[in-house]
């Protein structure tokens, strides 16, 4: 028996801000079963009018520099604010069962336990950085359900997590003080896909490097090919609660600025045409995979026999598969 309700009871139950139904909601979304796919985007148009209404961070940066401390002090800086704020932390997948193996709410205690906040721990899977399958969708339907801000934190490995730029309308990214190691370790995409840098844990034997790693970061943010676009260097420490509010004072600074030279608009509709096309490239190698083509071996040892190359086979299968759906 299916432990999802019928999408009526909840998409209602997510406008009502009900949190079991929100979970549920998303467990539906985040499912792989091609019998549940449908219902997903069921659900999704009957919440698409309450949607597209909150702030989308990204809070990234390397295992270890302190995502999930600096999101638990800043959201209880927001919820002190009368925000209701969501996080979805999308963590390492088990190589044995695929769930999440880190679990962020034992790491957000305070967090976890507020009553205007919801976490969300997600799987990565197979994906590469930190944006899952459903990570769009995900954020839709906690839209719908009120909350915003909606902060996701990435898994932090590197080059992978720039796809969450696509996803966001800003990038938090945190670093350590040891500005020298740190600088050598940081791939130059990350360094470009940044709105917001902090250097984190600027406390106790830590605290006078910091400053020196701020100015290591801010000289090296001076060579981005955007001149206009270098963004601010800011030290904080979750420990001493210091630099949350500074933080959050110039993610607002960024949204208003966005807004005002239509550059937050421009990046959703570039958001919305990336996601389009992912969704068409998705649904279209799954349609095709789910056929069966006899060629497809021929084609294979017509590569392997140095008579066709990759290129040349996979244009006949497509062009054998177009024709079938005619």
């Amino acid at each position: 028996m299916s432990l999802i309700p019928d999408i009526n009871s909840l998409a209602k139950g997510i406008l009502s801000y009900d949190r079991g139904c929100l979970s549920r909601g998303i467990t539906l979304i985040e499912s792989g079963l091609s019998s549940d796919r449908d219902k997903a985007q069921l659900l999704l148009n009957k919440l698409l009018g309450h949607t597209n209404s909150a702030l989308r961070i990204a809070v990234t940066g390397s295992p270890g520099v302190g995502k999930s401390s600096l999101i638990e002090k800043l959201g209880l800086h927001l919820t002190e604010s009368g925000n209701r704020i969501a996080v979805l932390s999308i963590d390492p997948s088990s190589p044995n069962t695929g769930g999440s193996i880190m679990g962020d709410k034992t790491r957000m205690p305070q967090l976890a336990h507020h009553e205007d906040v919801f976490i969300r721990p997600s799987p990565s899977g197979n994906t590469q950085g930190g944006v899952t399958h459903a990570t769009r969708s995900a954020m839709l339907l906690c839209e719908a359900a009120g909350y915003n801000p909606i902060i996701i934190e990435t898994v932090g490995t590197g080059q992978g997590d720039y796809g969450v730029r696509h996803v966001v309308d800003f990038v938090l990214l945190l670093v350590l003080p040891h500005a020298g190691d740190e600088l050598q370790g940081i791939k130059r995409g990350i360094l470009e896909i940044a709105d917001l840098i902090a250097v984190t844990k600027a406390d106790g034997d830590m605290k006078s490097k910091s400053g020196i790693a701020a100015k290591s970061y801010q000289h090296a943010l001076g060579m981005r090919t955007n001149k206009l676009s270098i963004p601010k260097v800011l030290i904080t420490s979750a420990h001493d609660n210091s630099g949350i509010s500074e933080v959050w004072e110039s993610i607002q600074s960024l949204e208003t600025d966005a807004l005002h030279h239509g550059h937050f608009q421009q990046r959703r509709q570039q958001q919305i045409k990336d996601a389009i096309l992912e969704a068409t490239r998705s649904l279209l190698l799954s349609d095709f995979n789910g056929s069966e083509y006899r060629s497809l071996n021929d084609m294979q040892q017509k590569v392997v026999n140095s008579k066709s190359t990759v290129h040349e086979a996979a244009r006949r299968l497509l062009n054998e598969y177009l024709q079938s759906q005619k």
